[in-house]
């Protein structure tokens, strides 16, 4: 072998040792693709999903439970074939929070899910392979959530609790979830959201606008992948019988930044109660309907998805009577 020979053969080998990785992502197995896009946050609040400015009290111990069930957030579409990597998802998200100084809030949430089914990634590659043969586990833990909260304005006519809020929630995510069952992410998620708030007599009215940075690996599936993301949040709440029935009307919107061609949409309705006297405990059930831009629910926004969540939050009431932490 001549030399000029020698190099062609050099110059090749390095080229296909350099695109090899390249070709190799272009399908993507799901890997790192979280179907959990909606978080349920700790703390006060007067809405079933959007979160609120509101914090604890000093020292002000919340708990939470959700249970979440949703259908289909997401599909392939192979040779005209519709199959459903994720199809039903049943989970439980389990929150905590405490109050700091009237004005900060740590908290915590662990999403588990209890039961899932879908054909994940198999139909995108031969049985013979092991992804081509394996459906996802019945039941993995998601990614710890945790959340950092401060007031940054609140104004309370005649020194009660309604009135407006303007908050700043530091949220991120620690990837200890269950990667290869489209329950946790690759890495960590940062997630900064800006919260306001109004609550006066019957009317609660609240917005959160934040991002969904990845500091890792963009997930995907397919050809495609799930970046960075805008989360925006607007709720609307009717207080009625002094807070036994409250009615409330939600939306949920998640888009990718990089290129704003996917976005997906929840439209929820909701009923919630806080009976009794200091109204700590309340309780909501709510249904949504998913709606996305594409045909493709990348953005893993199921078709539907009901959830049914119980919270106590200590409440000014509650100090008032000495019933307190």
């Amino acid at each position: 072998m001549n030399s000029k020979s020698i190099w062609i053969f050099v110059i090749w080998a390095t080229v296909v040792m350099w695109c090899a990785p390249v070709f190799s992502q272009t399908i993507k197995d799901g890997t790192g693709l979280n179907s959990q896009i909606l978080w349920s946050t700790p703390g006060p609040g007067n809405y079933a999903f959007v979160q609120s400015a509101e914090i604890l009290s000093h020292r002000d111990v919340s708990f939470s439970v959700v249970a979440d069930h949703y259908r289909k957030p997401l599909g392939l579409e192979v040779e005209d074939t519709v199959y459903w990597s994720v199809a039903r998802v049943s989970a439980i998200d389990f929150s905590w929070a405490i109050g700091l100084f009237d004005r900060f809030q740590v908290g915590m949430v662990l999403p588990v899910v209890v039961e899932q089914s879908g054909v994940g990634a198999s139909p995108l590659f031969d049985d013979n392979t092991p992804v081509g043969h394996r459906e996802i586990g019945t039941a993995a833990v998601s990614d710890l959530r945790l959340h950092a909260k401060t007031i940054l304005y609140r104004q309370f006519p005649d020194g009660t609790d309604r009135g407006a809020g303007l908050a700043i929630d530091l949220g991120f995510s620690i990837p200890i979830g269950d990667e290869d069952n489209f329950s946790g992410e690759h890495a960590v998620i940062w997630a900064p959201t800006l919260l306001m708030d109004f609550r006066r007599r019957w009317l609660s009215a609240g917005t959160s606008v934040g991002v969904r940075l990845r500091s890792g690996d963009k997930p995907g599936l397919a050809d495609a992948e799930v970046g960075n993301q805008l989360a925006h949040g607007l709720g609307i709440t009717i207080h009625l019988f002094d807070d036994l029935l409250m009615i409330s009307g939600e939306t949920n919107l998640l888009a990718e930044i990089d290129k704003f061609e996917r976005m997906g949409m929840e439209l929820r309705g909701a009923l919630g109660s806080r009976p009794g006297e200091t109204k700590a405990v309340t309780l909501w059930l709510s249904g949504a309907r998913g709606l996305a831009n594409r045909d493709e629910p990348l953005l893993c926004v199921p078709q539907m998805r009901f959830t049914l969540g119980i919270s106590y939050t200590p409440s000014k009431k509650e100090v008032e009577t000495g019933v307190m932490f």
